[in-house]
């Protein structure tokens, strides 16, 4: 749990980290902010919880100047509204005389000299921040046979239910996170199920994985696709019998592109991915991962001729699935800034005929993928 604090007096600053530790807060998971500049070191960071003074130096060496509905708005306007945020201050008539303004943002003031009752109210505004943090990461999966095949990869997993949401909890590298089931698959259920948990608790990292289906000579049985860009195949006009497309792209952001592509350029990634896969079918080649255009529909397509009209929508599309635009969608208009990335492996080439043999494989290389993703891509965010 992360908590940011504005506090330019000593005194004030010890007695409220004190309380704070005493309430079960690591000290290094404290931030102190001793003037208003200092609000870009954290402005583009997670935290889970805000306490600010009334008075603060707006600058380092000035001296102290009404700055609490300044802060408040700066909270606003960098997109940490949300954050639980309290008021502790030393000034009782300025307290009282911006009362309905701070009320007016959802942040109740505090005396500091009554001591007892903003460390009660602490109890309360801390639970909440929990319950919004609790998870430093969440991976979607659509069928239970991918979400299984996380099993056999971590430990310490324990199954519940929250919000209507299914979880099997668990940690990587040292971060705690949660693997969600879709309750059924398709772009919609991926939408509202990754809204939902955005939500509820704030990641730094969200993730599919799975499998999904290869357009062409873009992509080859068997081989692990991460969504560069993806579109929703169907979203258009039908005149007669013409479809006239008009699909509207969703990125991954460059720092996460970044990371990702040093990630499948090693070596002996593949090697690594198929370590632990105790299955009986394997692709009959292996090819390397890669990042690719993916289209996302509501419907299995096993038809040539409805497969021709996604491959004239983007001429290197490679990746057809039920899901990554409904979940990057979601991402992209929760309003937080998580690291999002979507991995599946091609377990069919969308045409009549398509088997399940590739299943295991592709749910177990995918999984493992995100697994071995999880670590960097936290240490970035938390840079």
């Amino acid at each position: 749990m992360r908590v940011v604090v504005f506090e330019d007096d000593d005194t004030k600053w010890n007695n409220v980290q004190g309380v704070l530790v005493q309430k079960g807060i690591k000290p290094a998971s404290i931030k102190r902010l001793t003037h208003i500049a200092q609000f870009l070191e954290v402005s583009d960071r997670p935290f889970d919880l805000c306490i600010i003074d009334l008075m603060m130096p707006g600058i380092s060496g000035t001296d102290p100047r009404n700055a609490g509905v300044e802060l408040l708005k700066m909270l606003d306007y960098s997109g940490k509204r949300r954050v639980p945020t309290l008021a502790i201050t030393a000034y009782r008539e300025e307290a009282a005389h911006q009362q309905k303004v701070f009320s007016s943002y959802g942040c109740i003031i505090y005396n500091y000299d009554e001591r007892q009752i903003w460390s009660d109210a602490l109890d309360i505004f801390i639970s909440q921040a929990k319950e919004k943090g609790r998870y430093d990461f969440l991976v979607f999966a659509a069928l239970k046979e991918e979400r299984d095949a996380y099993l056999p990869l971590l430990e310490s997993l324990e199954s519940t239910q929250r919000g209507g949401l299914d979880l099997l909890e668990c940690e990587v590298g040292g971060a705690s996170g949660a693997i969600i089931l879709l309750p059924r698959m398709g772009i919609i259920n991926a939408a509202v199920v990754t809204a939902r948990a955005l939500e509820f608790y704030s990641p730094s990292v969200v993730a599919m994985s799975g499998i999904c289906g290869g357009v062409g000579s873009n992509a080859e049985m068997g081989q692990l696709l991460i969504a560069d860009i993806v579109w929703e195949y169907q979203s258009g006009k039908w005149i007669d019998e013409a479809f006239e497309a008009e699909p509207y792209q969703v990125s991954i952001s460059q720092s996460t592109r970044l990371t990702i592509s040093k990630l499948i350029d090693q070596v002996d990634l593949l090697a690594d991915l198929e370590a632990s896969f105790r299955g009986s079918t394997r692709p009959s080649q292996r090819v390397a991962p890669k990042l690719a255009p993916f289209a996302t529909g509501s419907a299995v397509i096993a038809s040539e001729a409805r497969l021709s009209s996604v491959k004239d929508q983007h001429r290197k599309v490679a990746g057809l699935d039920m899901e990554v635009f409904g979940f990057h969608r979601a991402v992209e208009l929760s309003g937080q800034t998580p690291k999002a990335f979507c991995a599946k492996v091609v377990v069919d080439k969308a045409r009549l005929g398509k088997g399940d043999a590739l299943h295991e494989y592709g749910c177990s290389i995918s999984a493992k993928f995100v697994v071995s993703a999880l670590p960097l891509l936290l240490a970035q965010h938390s840079q």
